[in-house]
């Protein structure tokens, strides 16, 4: 999570914003001056499926100038992390240099924090992702700057767009049933599976705004999941207590495609006072309407459960994912 990620511009957006101010002096065949400017950020940052940033998280930073020369390349997957999820930082200052034009590229997360085998971006703004693991849950976006004259610096503007889906399963107790003597409904386990666990990604900069572009760019692998190697599970001992209120069970990140028939979700639950009598129930995703999963869409699979022990599913809700709560980050 388009889940569009802002790594955002200032307090009343609705998106997260971050200014980042970065440089390292270029001592190569160009020294700026002292008033030179340095390369910042300010950067829309959507949520994640886990809300907000904390210490560790990072994203990863490609950026060129042209006309070229040696030193064309002023950011190559350059890494800028936080220790605390409130103060940003990288290493290696860069700074505009006048009569050169820019072309900036981002990845979240940064690279080596990806569950993939590689990640790049060519200097033509072709984003290449191998062996993508969707099994590991980490929300998988990108950017790419418009063109950007060193003459005139400015804040260079990210809108991160989510690659995956995102799925919620969501359980809520039957009014009929609500209130019944000895009809306490607990869900002890959740689970989604048949999606495939790695894939690869191959997409333009242009493409980053064309959600059937998103869609094609990816290839899934054959190492499909299973239920006891699902994609993503919620699990409790004790068991969830489930009221009329609805509660989210499962918050998970797939690669997006076509659903086929090996697309399952299925769920432990008991509705006995004790929790004695545990009960396992499937549903095959493909029989609740809903056909494929798109990027940035938000996939909200609802059941309700009742005293004659019966699942019942809904008709599953397709929203865009949620905008970030922001403020203004400096990276220094």
């Amino acid at each position: 999570m388009k889940r569009n990620k802002c790594f955002g511009l200032r307090a009343g957006l609705c998106g997260a914003m971050f200014l980042l101010a970065v440089g390292c002096a270029q001592t190569q065949s160009v020294v700026p001056g002292p008033q030179a400017a340095t390369i910042g950020f300010a950067m829309p940052v959507t949520r994640a499926a886990v809300d907000g940033f904390a210490a560790s998280d990072a994203f990863a930073v490609w950026g060129w100038y042209t006309p070229a020369d040696e030193y064309s390349q002023v950011f190559d997957a350059t890494k800028v992390s936080t220790s605390d999820g409130a103060n940003w930082s990288y290493d290696n200052l860069q700074f505009w240099l006048a009569g050169k034009e820019y072309a900036f590229q981002a990845l979240y997360p940064a690279t080596d924090l990806l569950p993939a085998a590689s990640a790049r971006y060519a200097e033509d703004g072709t984003l290449t992702v191998t062996g993508f693991d969707a099994s590991q849950q980490v929300d998988l976006m990108a950017a790419s700057s418009s063109v950007m004259s060193g003459s005139t610096p400015a804040p260079v503007a990210f809108s991160f767009t989510h690659l995956l889906a995102r799925v919620q399963v969501v359980a809520s107790c039957d009014a009929a049933s609500a209130g019944i003597e000895g009809f306490t409904p607990r869900v002890y386990g959740v689970s989604l599976y048949g999606a495939p666990r790695t894939g690869d990604l191959a997409l333009s900069a242009g493409e980053l705004t064309d959600s059937n572009a998103l869609l094609d760019g990816w290839t899934a692998g054959a190492d499909l999941t299973t239920a006891d190697a699902p994609l993503a599970e919620f699990r409790s001992d004790a068991g969830e207590v489930i009221g009329l209120e609805a509660s989210v069970l499962l918050d998970a990140l797939p690669m997006p495609g076509s659903l086929t028939r090996d697309y399952y979700i299925g769920v432990e639950y008991s509705t006995d006072a004790g929790g004695v009598d545990r009960k396992t129930a499937t549903i095959q995703l493909t029989s609740l309407a809903v056909t494929s999963w798109t990027p940035g869409r938000l996939y909200r699979y609802t059941f309700s459960l009742s005293d004659n022990d019966r699942i019942l599913f809904a008709t599953p809700s397709v929203n865009a994912w949620d905008e970030a709560i922001g403020g203004v980050i400096i990276v220094d």
